[in-house]
């Protein structure tokens, strides 16, 4: 009973006079606008509060770990898509651009830290020509490695905030997704403290993102 009540799972900026909000709400997520004027939830004409789908965007259970980051008005998140909570899923919506997401897989992005949008393009005109950013960071079980047990890995990932899909076996998929391990052990006998449980993203300004630096806790699992 106490896990039907509605957890809120995402609060976000959307733009200067609202923020965007996802709960899980009773296992049936959904996402509402906050005026922040008035700090209410914004109604339509009849006065009923405009609700969006939250699947995709918001876990089901409230003991699924999510991370999440408004981009220009487009949501980028890290969750899971599904009521048992086997597919999760990196995905983008919002706007008017078309919805893209990772691809379904029971070994992937299992558990959510935190995520994170570095503006890499910067300055205007940069003559690299880079494209922005949006880093997610997640642990799950690596495949890699034959054990008698699963092996957690931690991961970071991250997606161009420019990616436009691709075509045939790629529509609606991303085509700039790339993973890699991230790597924390004892400096004197190397034992591995493979869970990442957190994360901080300290910068010095949007001008300056190459000076930026990824703070992370790590646990063992064993």
């Amino acid at each position: 009973q106490r896990d039907c009540h509605n957890y809120i799972k995402l609060l976000l900026q959307l733009n200067s006079t609202h923020l965007y909000t996802c709960g899980t709400c009773a296992f049936s997520p959904a996402c509402a606008y906050i005026n922040v004027q008035h700090f209410s939830l914004e109604r339509d004409a009849s006065g009923k509060v405009i609700l969006e789908d939250g699947k995709g965007r918001c876990p089901f259970d409230p003991e699924y770990r999510s991370t999440a980051v408004m981009v220009d008005g487009e949501l980028y998140a890290g969750t899971v898509s599904n009521f048992q909570g086997n597919e999760p899923t990196i995905s983008r919506s919002q706007e008017s651009r078309i919805v893209l997401k990772t691809e379904n897989s029971l070994n992937w992005l299992q558990a959510f830290v935190g995520s994170a949008y570095l503006r890499e393009s910067l300055p205007a005109g940069n003559p690299e020509g880079d494209d922005d950013k949006v880093y997610f960071f997640f642990s799950e079980t690596g495949k890699e490695f034959d054990y008698f047990e699963n092996t957690i890995v931690s991961r970071i990932a991250r997606v161009c905030k420019g990616d436009q899909g691709g075509e045939r076996v790629l529509q609606r998929r991303w085509t700039t997704f790339l993973k890699a391990q991230l790597l924390c052990s004892h400096p004197e006998d190397g034992f591995p403290f493979n869970v990442l449980q957190d994360i901080f993203v300290l910068t010095p300004g949007e001008l300056h993102w190459r000076e930026t630096l990824f703070y992370g806790v790590f646990t063992s699992q064993w």
